[in-house]
């Protein structure tokens, strides 16, 4: 009893150890947040089975609901609480691996049982509640009667039997769940295999090959270790009930009682790898982030007050903007039909910028309607409500734009390889696309949503052509370009950016992509950061797509000094405009430091990040992109140059 006491001690104190490792990485990511929960449980739980044991008058090691000789009512309590915990940590476990194969179907396109593991992991809780449910009514009516009726019996029998049957079929249901994620990470594993096969015998660049060796390793070991999770479910239930009912056999309980002490340390150990946080660096909170952070407030016009009748047309205006969104059907249309049948201009996707393709294609386009391209016969999907906000920088290539858009819907995190396959086949993006049911996404962009006729399509300080140098031609229709300097123009489609943001936010469902420069230029924008911190004050899902990790590595400390007072903007007007809605300068800057580097929920940091989930998500990427490659090897040719 000693010797098995102190070892249940230890293992204990093992999950313990892992439990703070945990808490001390919980910062890193929510999924490293979420298994550092699982590790609290399990060390807990490990706890009181070291002071769950009884000696009373057997020397046998109790464990779980098998109830003491003299029926100690604490004793039971005990082992009730016990129990709970052990089904809460066993579902907690599962809601991780249930992670996996839900972002593993989303990334891949692909069926991998996520639904059928769910509805198991659901009829454990509900079995676990049937078997939670007896064990109560016997300690309540053991704790109000001590008597040895034939009720007592009676209920006693009845409950036990009840526990014997719920509690079996729950066993099951877990032991089929766990069995199930085993044969989808194992499919995995057979998908990359076969990949990897394809790609080596179309010689495919070594990044390619080594990027699939990898997430085949981690496709296995991911099902190696659910595997082992499953084998310690499966010895430990025989292992607590025989411990309970077994007189003697004294190497046999020394087995059973390794089991035991081996489940919470191998728990334990499986949550580590699982979560993936020994690869990562611990995550201090920074100063800067106890300042203050942007809050929703109650709705108001980013203007001065004005009369109702004024009042009205901005309302209607700010939801006229709000429905401008484009299909990415219709984005990559205007990309493969209009943008190079535009007479006396040629597109070179490597030179031009978003400011070019408004200035020689949008404008002139729109030119007989007068009106903003989403809403012209150009779009043949229509205007419609906005369901991504982005936020981009004229200044970068209109190729870069579009990839960033275009990774957003592919779910990647870094437009380079979009954006490679864009210029080598871009038909073959919109029939990937097309495969993820992903085309009728709605972007609202504003080179597309804002009508250029009443803003900047008669005049041209200094938008140039890349090839000549020269300006740009001005727009030859009868609009009228409001000059709006203090920004309270009704009529102004680009005043108006807050309130839009405000109306998406807040009738759901619109979140913000930060459509990055490989010169991170965009966060040196006036307007850009702009609408990056409304957005954020909004409480909008914001995700950043920049060209590589490799151009966050090599530029992102350019930004540490970042002072909205150097910002610029199109105009001295516009800085002077976002500068005046701003009461504290020295904040706002020290806010913007926040976003842009807090190593809990920053840009950066979010887009840095790299779990096991996140590694799961590269898994599913492959196995999409290696069965889109189909052995023709563009994939990989463009695959090599993204990374």
């Amino acid at each position: 009893m000693r010797l098995f006491f102190f070892g249940l001690m230890l293992s204990s104190l093992g999950a313990g150890c892992v439990a703070a490792f945990l808490v001390r990485r919980a910062e890193a990511s929510g999924h490293t947040k979420w298994a550092c929960g699982y590790a609290i449980i399990n060390w807990i739980q490990a706890m009181l089975g070291s002071l769950g044991m009884n000696n009373a008058g057997y020397g046998l090691c109790r464990y779980g609901v098998i109830p003491n000789p003299a029926f100690n009512i604490w004793y039971s309590a005990l082992a009730f609480c016990r129990l709970l915990l052990y089904l809460v940590a066993s579902f907690w476990m599962q809601t991780l691996i249930a992670s996996r194969l839900d972002l593993l179907e989303q990334s891949s396109n692909r069926s991998y049982r996520s639904g059928c593991f769910r509805r198991l992991m659901w009829a454990q809780v509900f079995g676990a509640a049937g078997v939670l449910l007896p064990i109560a009514g016997v300690l309540f009516y053991s704790a109000y009667n001590n008597s040895n009726n034939v009720t007592s019996i009676i209920i006693f029998a009845t409950s036990m039997w009840s526990l014997i049957a719920i509690g079996g079929i729950t066993l099951l249901c877990n032991w089929a769940a766990s069995i199930v994620a085993i044969c989808s990470f194992r499919k995995s594993y057979s998908e990359l295999r076969r990949i990897c096969r394809l790609a080596e015998a179309n010689e495919a660049p070594i990044s390619a090959r080594s990027s699939l060796r990898r997430a085949r390793r981690f496709a296995g070991l991911q099902g190696l270790g659910v595997s082992f999770s499953l084998l310690f479910t499966v010895l430990l239930v025989p292992a607590r009930v025989f411990s309970a009912v077994l007189y003697g056999y004294d190497s046999l309980k020394v087995v059973l009682f390794l089991i035991q002490a081996f489940d919470a340390l191998g728990n334990a150990v499986a949550v580590l790898l699982l979560s993936g946080s020994h690869r990562m660096a611990k995550v201090e909170r920074s100063q800067g982030s106890q300042c203050g952070c942007w809050k929703v407030e109650k709705a108001e016009h980013s203007r001065n007050q004005q009369t109702s009748h004024e009042d009205v047309n901005w309302t209607r205006k700010v939801e006229e903007l709000s429905m401008r969104g484009m299909t990415l059907r219709s984005l990559l249309q205007f990309y493969q039909e209009n943008l190079p049948s535009m007479p006396d201009w040629k597109y070179a996707p490597k030179e031009h910028k978003t400011r070019d393709v408004v200035r020689r294609a949008i404008i002139p386009l729109t030119s007989r309607e007068e009106c903003a391209f989403s809403v012209s016969a150009f779009n043949k999907d229509g205007p419609k409500r906005a369901q991504v906000m982005v936020t981009h920088n004229w200044g970068n290539l209109f190729s870069d734009l579009l990839a960033a858009v275009l990774s957003d819907a592919l779910q990647e995190c870094s437009f380079s390889l979009p954006a490679e396959l864009l210029q080598e086949d871009c038909a073959f993006l919109q029939d990937l696309l097309a495969k993820m049911g992903r085309l009728d996404e709605t972007y609202w962009i504003c080179a597309f949503a804002v009508n250029q006729h009443i803003s900047i399509c008669h005049s041209n300080p200094y938008d140039r052509d890349p090839f000549t140098n020269q300006l740009h031609p001005v727009c030859q229709c009868n609009s009228t370009n409001i000059v709006d300097p203090d920004g309270r123009s009704a009529s102004s489609e680009i005043n108006k950016f807050d309130d839009m943001l405000r109306l998406l936010a807040t009738t759901g469902g619109c979140r913000q992509v930060i459509a990055v420069d490989k010169s991170l230029d965009l966060f040196r924008r006036a307007w850009c950061v702009a609408e990056i911190a409304e957005a954020k004050r909004l409480q909008m899902d914001q995700s950043l797509k920049l060209w590589s990790k490799a151009t966050l590595q090599g530029r992102a400390r350019t930004l540490e000094n970042l002072d909205v007072r150097d910002m610029r903007a199109s105009s001295e007007k516009d800085k002077e405009l976002i500068l005046g809605k701003i009461q504290d300068v020295d904040d706002f800057n020290a806010k913007l430091q926040v976003l842009i580097f807090d190593p809990k929920s920053g840009l950066v940091a979010t887009w840095n990040a790299m779990d096991s989930l996140q590694q799961i998500g590269e898994v599913g990427r492959l196995i999409r992109w290696g069965l889109a490659d189909a052995g023709s090897g563009k994939v990989w040719k463009a695959w090599e140059s993204h990374n």
